[in-house]
Order: C-alpha cells, then sequence, then structure tokens
C-alpha cells in the first residue's frame, strides 16, 4: 500500500471490469475528486491507476422526475443530513501501477472488485509517471488535477507526428511555442513552423530563431509548384500542356546555356513568346497567350517570392538545430501552398537521402515541421498541393524522422487521411459538436466522456494523448514567456490610445 494514500475517497459500487468501475465518492472528504483526477486501488495483481473521466452528484430526496418546486425547497433543507447527498463517478482503468513507475503501461487483467476502497493517487507516483527524467523529455505543462506535478512529452515520439488542436483564444498558438521553444533551446532541435499569420517571427528568443521571408529559388521549383502560382485552373488542359512543355524546355536550356537562377523566369516567357510566334493551330496559340498573362501575374504578385537569389542548399533556408519561422502573412493562400508544400518536399527528400546515403550528403539533423491553419493547407475538402506532401509525410516521415504537427481551430476542416495518422494529440477547447466527433474519430485514446470536456476547457488546458504521453491526461499547458503576438487585441484599449494621443495638444516644434 505505499503507494496509496491511507484514507480512501471512494469505494467502487455495481459491475465493475478491467476497463473501468463505477465509483462512489465521499463527499465529506477533504479531498475533492474531480475530472481528470487520477485514482488507485488494490486488485488481485496489485496496485492499479485510473483516470476520473466523469462525475455526477445526487441527492435521493430530490430525484429528476421532482414535479413540485416548493417540495424540492422543502427537502433541500436536508441536503447536509448523511447520506442525503453523494458523488457518484466513472473511473478508466489504465495501468497497473508498479510496471507504469518504470515507464511499462500494462494493462489490468482482472476486475478490480466492488467494494475496494479508491484511494487518491499519490505525488511521488504522479511526478515519477508524468514528469520522468531525461533528456528525451520536455516538460510543457502540469496536471490540472494537481499543479504540483509537471506533465513532459517524449519528444522522441514527434516523429509519429502530431496535432494541435483548438477554437480561436484556445491556446494554440501559446501551446506551440512552449513546445517548439524547450526542443531548440533544450535539446537544440531543429523545428520549421509555416507560420500564416506572422504570428511567431517576434519570439524573443535570442539566438535560437531564425524568420525567413517565404522565398524559392526557382532553381529548385517543380513544375506542380510553378502551375499552383500560375493559378491555373483544373480544366485549363490546354494551358497546363503548355506552361509544362516550356518548362521542360527551361530545365534543358538552364543547363545547357548555363542559365543564371535570377534569369529563369524571364526565358520562361520568351519560350512562351516563341511558342505564340511558332505554333500554327490556333488552340495551341491561345492557351500559350493565356499562360504568358499569368506569367506576369506571378511576376506581379509573387515576383518576391520566385527569388533567383533565395538560398540554395536547405541549410541556409532551414538552419539546424534553430527555431526557423516562414513568415506567411504577407502572401496568400496560393502562394502559402506553393511555398510549404515546396518545402515539406525537399525535406522529405533530404531526410531520405541523408539516411540512404549514411550521412554523406542531405539534411543532417531530424525535423518538426509545424503547418499552421492546417485546415486552409491541409483541407479535407479542396485538393492543395501541401495536403500531398503532408500525407506522403505522415505515411513516410517516421522512418527519415521528419515529423509534421498540424494546428487547426477548424479540425472537421483537415484532411481526414492525415489526421488520422498523428499519433499524438494536443487538444485544447473546442465547442462546435461536429468538431468535437471529428477529433474523437481521429483519436483512438478519447471516450465520450473526455470528449464531453473540451467544451469546458480554459484556454490553455488540454487533453493530451499519444505516443508521446505515457497516459492520456488533463494538462495545465505552460505560459510561453516570450513576446509573441497571437493573443486577442483590444478594442476599447486602442480606441482610447488613437483618442488620447488625438486630443494631446501637440509642441509647436512638432509642426515647424
Amino acid at each position: 500500500m505505499s503507494n496509496i494514500e491511507l484514507k480512501p475517497i471512494g469505494v467502487i459500487v455495481g459491475e465493475s471490469s478491467p476497463l473501468q468501475s463505477i465509483v462512489l465518492f465521499d463527499p465529506d472528504h477533504n479531498v475533492k475528486p474531480r475530472v481528470g483526477m487520477y485514482v488507485t486501488t488494490e486488485t488481485e495483481e496489485g496496485a492499479i491507476l485510473g483516470i476520473v473521466e466523469s462525475i455526477r452528484a445526487g441527492n435521493p430526496l430530490l430525484p429528476s422526475d421532482m414535479a413540485d418546486v416548493n417540495d424540492a425547497w422543502k427537502m433541500s433543507r436536508f441536503r447536509d443530513l448523511p447520506g442525503k447527498k453523494y458523488l457518484r463517478g466513472l473511473v478508466q482503468w489504465l495501468s497497473l501501477l508498479e510496471p507504469l513507475e518504470r515507464g511499462e503501461v500494462r494493462s489490468p487483467g482482472l476486475p478490480p472488485i466492488p467494494s475496494s476502497d479508491i484511494y487518491p493517487a499519490s505525488r511521488t507516483s504522479l511526478s515519477t509517471i508524468f514528469g520522468p527524467e531525461g533528456k528525451k523529455w520536455i516538460r510543457i505543462g502540469r496536471l490540472l488535477s494537481d499543479e504540483t506535478v509537471p506533465f513532459k512529452i517524449n519528444i522522441d515520439q514527434l516523429a509519429r507526428h502530431l496535432a494541435v488542436l483548438a477554437v480561436t483564444g484556445g491556446g494554440k498558438s501559446n501551446t506551440v511555442c512552449i513546445l517548439t521553444k524547450r526542443i531548440v533551446e533544450e535539446l537544440g532541435g531543429t523545428v520549421v513552423i509555416f507560420d500564416m499569420h506572422g504570428e511567431y517571427s517576434s519570439m524573443d528568443v535570442p539566438g535560437i530563431i531564425n524568420v525567413r521571408d517565404p522565398q524559392v529559388n526557382p532553381v529548385n521549383l517543380t513544375f506542380e509548384e510553378l502551375k499552383t502560382l500560375a493559378r491555373l485552373p483544373d480544366n485549363a488542359h490546354n494551358q497546363e500542356r503548355v506552361l509544362r512543355e516550356a518548362w521542360e524546355k527551361v530545365s534543358e536550356r538552364r543547363l545547357k546555356d548555363k542559365v543564371q537562377a535570377r534569369d529563369i523566369m524571364n526565358l520562361l516567357k520568351e519560350i512562351v513568346r516563341a511558342m505564340i510566334e511558332e505554333k500554327n493551330d490556333s488552340t495551341t496559340k491561345g492557351a500559350a497567350r493565356g499562360v504568358l498573362n499569368r506569367l506576369d501575374d506571378i511576376t506581379y504578385y509573387y515576383g518576391d517570392i520566385i527569388d533567383g537569389f533565395a538560398p540554395l542548399e536547405l541549410e541556409e533556408f532551414i538552419a539546424p538545430g534553430k527555431l526557423n519561422v516562414v513568415d506567411l502573412s504577407s502572401v496568400d493562400e496560393k502562394a502559402a501552398d506553393a511555398v510549404v508544400a515546396h518545402y515539406l518536399r525537399r525535406l522529405l527528400a533530404a531526410r531520405k537521402e541523408y539516411i540512404r546515403k549514411n550521412g554523406q550528403s542531405g539534411y543532417p539533423v531530424p525535423v518538426i515541421a509545424f503547418i499552421e491553419e492546417a485546415h486552409i493547407l491541409v483541407s479535407s475538402s479542396n485538393y492543395t498541393l501541401t495536403r500531398y506532401w503532408a500525407s506522403r509525410i505522415a505515411r513516410e516521415g517516421r522512418k527519415f524522422q521528419l515529423g509534421i504537427a498540424l494546428v487547426s481551430q477548424r479540425p472537421k476542416n483537415v484532411d481526414p487521411e492525415v489526421l488520422s495518422q498523428t499519433n499524438n494529440k494536443i487538444i485544447l477547447r473546442i465547442v462546435e459538436p461536429t468538431d468535437m466527433s471529428y477529433v474523437q474519430r481521429a483519436t483512438e485514446q478519447m471516450s465520450d466522456n473526455i470528449k464531453e470536456l473540451l467544451p469546458g476547457l480554459n484556454p490553455g488546458e488540454a487533453v493530451v494523448v499519444g505516443m508521446m504521453a505515457r497516459l492520456p491526461a488533463i494538462v495545465k499547458i505552460d505560459l510561453c514567456d516570450v513576446k509573441k503576438s497571437g493573443s486577442d487585441v483590444s478594442l476599447s484599449d486602442l480606441w482610447m490610445m488613437h483618442n488620447r494621443a488625438k486630443n494631446t495638444p501637440r509642441d509647436v516644434s512638432d509642426v515647424m
């Protein structure tokens, strides 16, 4: 009984199974049971650990079918009498306690016997389980049920991918911030955040952050990426044929004539103009004119993105051992899709090359890539290049130590194939029922009771499940103590500041 507190807080009633038990808690105990609390009991196999998944309060004098409010008021006077109130909860059994403290999850094979006492798990046991020592474990928060107990995750398991999901204001940005900052600071890890709204470029982490503009060297551009930037409709088959033919000629000429990167787009236009002059059929001529217009649009809208002076080598753009932030806030969704897909594609190819060539070439270190606004870039309804490469990495990346992390406030709009392959999830507050059900279907360890907790989570509180955590847990995520945008803007403060500035007399010298 060394791992169990001396005074029980409840007793098992009704039928019990190795998976769960109904517990009648002592409503007058000084330790109040709450959802997410860890408890223990004894079985023939030894002590087992469980989590309280739901709690209901009741009073036999006030049944739910009572119809007269005056009777209810009369009976409520007796609510503090012994036996006239109760707390009934459902406990999900997780593992035998002794092997769990050694780092091994072992499900009980025998049910605890009804009438068995229930005890709160000791802080010593919980700290051993959820805050293990070791370089692969990093802290991201503390248990919500006992905030003295740290909560750590196994970073090695992020190669099996991650999803961070919540409503706007639920704490996604803070979670990404604390997780990426500690990966880089404590482990020297390599992280890239594809930042759709410029939230992370202002992080005050000197020496570890590498903020990049969304640039792609045309030497490394693929036809599919070029096609995305050209905004070719799916049914523009003739224009696609012309653009592909011209791009193939560019590739030939670039190697043969040693064309400089900065001249590639001009060469492409030159080839298309020649096709307009040389082709005999009107269909091809018309398609070539359309392609030329689209290439002019690329120059106008995306001239800063397709940059012949952008780094050629992947390591120059995504620096090993750094928190790399690609600030996409200045570009539209099409450009963001092309840029994110471009670097996901290259990361996967470079990590494959490194592994297959025994470190002689390729990208030299594992990478975790965070994709913000995943419901846009990894959409369930619209085909995107990013969705294609995210899906490839979700299937293949673990073998090459390349992980992806999807970040979204609209889980139901994220591609289900990719989301279901994120074996780790940090789920903050979600209120929309369809989103909640979608997340549950994509999460093996989420029961109906845990799903029902999601709307009631406060900002920064999260359900954490997956292989990176020894057990499912409800966690208070640590505050990321760096300067960063992303929190809600106070309209009243901004208006008041503007009015104060407007009504403050200026010195004469200000207008001289």
